[in-house]
């Protein structure tokens, strides 16, 4: 549930809104004089591996060898990374190579 609530209000019930909080609502903070939102107090989302594994399923492997052919192998990486690194004109000489 969403409970909108002043600032004012907020402050002096402060106890009671974050124990709303914790049991799932979502508090907005509204400026009454402006009657504009300011913030959004939100449950933390206490996540798992299985929710990360879940996600990770879900949409799929982002970069791979298919969207990025650059990066087929660890010899071919490296070659993409120096490549890189020279079209921004930085200068990396103090990193030690491992090839």
């Amino acid at each position: 549930m969403t409970i909108t609530v002043s600032i004012s209000d907020f402050r002096q019930n402060l106890s009671d809104y974050i124990t709303k909080v914790k049991a799932g609502d979502t508090i907005v903070l509204k400026d009454e004089k402006k009657g504009e939102e300011l913030a959004h107090v939100n449950p933390v989302k206490k996540s798992t591996i299985g929710d990360l594994l879940a996600y990770v399923k879900k949409n799929g492997p982002i970069f791979t060898t298919k969207n990025h052919p650059e990066w087929r192998t660890k010899k071919d990486v490296a070659a993409w990374v120096r490549k890189s690194r020279k079209e921004a004109e930085r200068d990396f000489s103090y990193i030690p190579r491992s090839e």
